[in-house]
């Protein structure tokens, strides 16, 4: 096998490999069984309105509304989803008060494009829903739904910002309906939606386990790429170029590497620099993989060997991760997770002298420990006591901007019945392991690279 094939072969090692069987193919029952439980936690009488999002840059890629895509498994644009606690809708109109029952949801899709004119078309089928509606009537059912409802709406609607700008057009449709005599409460949709969320079925979990190998994928081959010179935009791009030949078409984040400085810059993603021997370069990251996006942080030096006080400060790191990995399992309270990563860090810190005492920690260490991921990188839910399902992160981190550096480990953790499972162990972490893999060949990018005065 020449050298080329060999690289080709590394980064198509995740499209190469088997993929589960549910992969993009959660059931209609488990959508159903989601709405159910929506429906059972409504007040009587009450509706629930989700829509598309609304697609903020032109000519960018649309990605559904996570809550209506959660629900419904659908990610096509112009999507609506209108759910009634009672059985109340029927015939082509939401049903009124002594109206006969009827569907307790409704699905709005646009039909097939081409063929016969739009009005002419039927929506697609989707099995497991009661009804299933063309968007062009979805207006109509929201106007209506509005007049008759006599208890609350669940609607995330578009606020205005200040008191005396104008109304949105939810403000605008909530307001006409009041003014005609309807009387509802506004209540957010997403209260009742973000518990669910928080616990991953069997089949949300393979989705996540495929993003998270992905993901460490692209940590692989952007630890054998990098080296002094390179701008951190390069990296991105073997990073995401990784992400998109495994079926992951865009990150779940804004991609950051962060390299000299720009490593203790939590959230950089201008990704501008040029990196210099000596330098560390913090890759965080996340592959999205059908709606659902991993989160794995490695800290690298750039010049393939950490010089001492690197290690030095990446040893503690790491002990705090593996501290906080070993601990995680149902029944336990994130804050002592929290509490045990804060010991570690000051524990390391006061042995260097870089700190005296636990008061001087957030000198060093300046954000939380972990967050839940799935439909989102910070996804809904919250943390509190863990429960078997959850998908959390663990990503300690240190930041010495007086010395340059910065660095930060994180990995993806599975709360299991009877403790934990590491999603992202494929992504080398130990110093050793970085180092060792660094001295591979990475992407050979020299054919396409301009040289000269055409730079």
């Amino acid at each position: 096998m020449t050298k080329k094939q060999k690289l080709f072969c590394t980064v198509i090692l995740v499209a190469c490999a088997p993929m589960p069987a549910s992969l993009g193919a959660q059931s209609p029952e488990e959508y159903q069984k989601r709405r159910q439980a929506v429906r059972s936690k409504m007040e009587p009488s009450s509706v629930m309105i989700l829509r598309s999002g609304a697609q903020s840059d032109e000519g960018a890629r649309f990605r559904q509304d996570n809550d209506l895509f959660y629900l419904t498994g659908v990610a096509a644009r112009n999507t609506s989803l209108i759910l009634y606690a009672d059985s109340r809708a029927t015939g082509s109109q939401p049903a009124g008060p002594g109206r006969p029952a009827g569907p307790g949801e409704i699905l709005f899709l646009s039909p097939p494009a081409g063929g016969r004119a739009p009005a002419d078309q039927k929506p697609p089928e989707r099995p497991g829903f009661e009804a299933v509606r063309s968007s062009s009537e979805f207006q109509s059912y929201f106007d209506r739904t509005l007049l008759d409802t006599a208890s609350v709406v669940y609607f995330d609607y578009q606020r205005s910002r200040n008191l005396n700008g104008p109304l949105t057009a939810d403000e605008q449709i909530l307001k006409q309906a009041r003014d005609r005599g309807a009387v509802f409460a506004v209540k957010p949709a997403s209260s009742l939606i973000a518990p669910l969320r928080r616990i991953k079925s069997p089949a949300e979990i393979e989705l996540l386990k495929t993003a998270a190998a992905i993901t460490a994928e692209a940590q692989k081959e952007a630890m054998r790429t990098a080296r002094p010179g390179l701008y951190e935009y390069q990296l991105q791009s073997v990073i995401e170029h990784v992400f998109s030949f495994n079926g992951a078409r865009r990150p779940g984040f804004p991609t950051i590497v962060g390299s000299g400085e720009n490593s203790c810059i939590l959230h950089w993603s201008e990704n501008t620099r040029q990196t210099r021997g000596g330098d560390v370069v913090v890759l965080d990251i996340g592959a999205e993989f059908d709606m659902y996006t991993a989160d794995i942080t490695r800290t690298i030096p750039v010049g393939g060997t950490f010089t001492k006080r690197q290690r030095d400060i990446y040893e503690i790191v790491l002990k705090a991760n593996q501290a906080a990995i070993e601990m995680v399992a149902p029944g336990v309270d994130m804050r002592d997770v929290s509490e045990r990563v804060n010991e570690v860090l000051t524990e390391g810190l006061v042995r260097l002298g870089l700190i005296k005492d636990r008061s001087q920690l957030r000198r060093y260490y300046t954000h939380g420990l972990s967050h839940s991921i799935g439909l989102q990188v910070h996804d809904v839910g919250g943390l509190g006591r863990l429960e078997a399902g959850m998908v959390i992160t663990i990503e300690p981190g240190l930041y010495l901007p007086e010395e340059g550096f910065g660095i930060r480990i994180e990995d993806d953790v599975l709360v299991t019945e009877r403790g934990r499972a590491v999603l992202t162990e494929a992504a080398p972490k130990t110093v050793e392991e970085i180092e060792n893999l660094m001295k591979e060949d990475g992407l050979d990018y020299s054919r396409y690279l301009l040289k000269g005065p055409g730079r």
